[in-house]
């Protein structure tokens, strides 16, 4: 392919690395320390701190994941870290996976297209947010990318010792197992590096079958667990089934330049529309003659998983399950760039402007904007502090709220209801009446309350004694506070 991305020079391509490298640290350190946690974050805090056979036990039960991640933050929590130090953590994995893809894409393609590549995975909003939670994504993307790192090392280099080469398939092997154990889109991974070999490296087949074979016998204690989370996994589509076109329309949007807007209306639809017009113009001009770069079939994972999700009837085309396919087309852009530059410099350099533009703004916007930011649970919290009184009681509307604000010094000891099921709201509503003066924190109670009967019925009773709204561009992470009273209380 003819390349206008120039060679680097050995001189440059270190401090470039390095430049790259230090972007992607100043976004995810800054998200990190700037950005409330996420009631996802705040749950895996809340597990990690339990003994760890219990905690355990709610990862297979209610968070229906691998227990790998839940085993490295319990063993962390016993040191009794603070909330920061989590998220400085994950941002410094979050900075390794921007390092190992750039050492990927090198593998295949030489500095001046990974430095491209890298620099766009820096700066990509997804992976600057999913990058900084204390979640497994940014973990699992380490892992994965690391696997596909040694599979490339042991294809693309032949001048390797004998020993080094087993010592390879040894290290791919384990962060396969790491893999499946920390996610279990972990076998789409395999499954799309053993698609690969069966495709374009058949003398490696056998090879990769062992090794793929002993990642999932070390993992196999898990299948028992595995085998009674799989019908629950996931979530079914009936509630959903009127709005997949537009999920799929907006998937690409919500997976690289706008996460976590579902909901968002004309904001999600035009970065879904701007989001497929880049992938086309990556394929059009980056695919052709690099079929055989691994680099590139990070996407297979993203491919694999759409197609399950759609066979197996589970609400898995949500943005962080897609994290792999955006480093690809993080790769495939900057072959595309090489390419149009080659064809004609002008318009490559425009291209590459108006690219490295729109990533840099939102990727920055993401950082530092905090309207971009998850819930303003210490605002939150801070209102409740204030106006709390003796003999009050807090309904939180849905109760994953109480995750979050269970971290800070704002309940207080005071009375909590919390509503997960819809079941729940009656039963609340219920148990509040003794009150005479209720608190209602209202985030993401569309599943829960969808006609908001436990509002509506509050109001009735009472009279609306104040309102707080935290208003955040992100639709899910906007939350209210409200206080009812009874007409007879001062």
């Amino acid at each position: 392919m003819p390349s206008a991305i120039p060679s680097t020079p050995r001189a440059f391509a270190l401090p470039l690395f390095w430049a790259v490298l230090a972007v992607a640290a100043i976004l995810r350190f800054a998200d990190a320390l700037r950005r409330p946690l996420q009631v996802d974050e705040a749950y895996s805090l809340h597990l990690a701190a339990l003994p760890l056979a219990q905690g355990l036990k709610a990862v297979a039960v209610l968070d229906i994941h691998p227990p790998l991640f839940l085993i490295v933050t319990h063993v962390l929590a016993a040191w009794h870290l603070p909330d920061g130090a989590f998220r400085l953590l994950a941002a410094a994995v979050g900075v390794l996976a921007v390092a190992l893809f750039y050492l990927l894409v090198r593998a295949w393609h030489g500095d001046g297209v990974a430095a491209v590549a890298a620099a766009g995975a820096a700066v990509l909003p997804s992976l600057v947010f999913y990058d900084t939670m204390i979640r497994m994504y940014g973990l699992f993307d380490a892992f994965a990318l690391g696997s596909f790192l040694s599979l490339s090392i042991l294809y693309t280099r032949d001048d390797l010792r004998a020993s080094v080469r087993r010592l390879l398939w040894c290290v791919w092997a384990v962060l396969c197992a790491a893999c499946i154990a920390t996610l279990y889109l972990g076998f789409l991974v395999i499954a799309a590096q053993l698609l690969y070999t069966a495709v374009l490296r058949r003398e490696h087949l056998l090879k990769a079958s062992l090794g793929a074979a002993a990642a999932v016998l070390v993992w196999s204690p898990q299948l028992p667990t595995f085998l009674d989370q799989l019908p629950r996994g996931g979530l079914a589509f009936p509630f959903y089934a009127q709005h997949l076109a537009a999920t799929i329309l907006e998937l690409f949007g919500q997976a690289t330049i706008a996460p976590q807007t579902t909901g968002a209306g004309v904001i999600a639809i035009a970065a879904g529309i701007l989001a497929w017009l880049w992938v086309a113009f990556a394929l059009w001009f980056g695919i052709g003659g690099n079929g055989r770069s691994l680099a590139l079939w990070l996407g297979v994972t993203g491919v694999l998983t759409f197609a399950y999700s759609i066979i197996a009837h589970k609400l898995l085309y949500t943005d962080r399950y897609y994290l792999l396919f955006a480093y690809a087309l993080c790769c495939l852009t900057a072959l595309a760039l090489a390419r149009l530059s080659a064809w004609h410099p002008n318009a490559g350099r425009a291209a590459g402007l108006a690219m490295g533009m729109l990533l840099g703004f939102t990727g920055f916007a993401y950082a530092f904007d905090s309207r971009l930011y998850t819930a303003d649970w210490p605002a939150i919290g801070t209102v409740l502090q204030s106006g709390l009184r003796g003999g009050d009681v807090v309904i939180m509307e849905q109760g994953s709220s109480f995750f979050p604000l269970e971290r800070g010094p704002w309940l207080d000891h005071h009375p909590l209801l919390l509503t997960f099921h819809r079941s729940d709201v009656d039963q609340a509503a219920r148990l509040a009446r003794p009150f005479a003066r209720v608190w209602l924190v209202l985030f993401q109670a569309a599943p829960v309350d969808p006609d908001l009967r436990l509002a509506n019925g509050l109001r009735r009773e009472r009279r609306p004694a104040g309102m707080w709204e935290f208003v955040r561009w992100l639709p899910a992470e906007s939350a209210s506070v409200l206080l009812f009273q009874r007409a007879a209380q001062r």
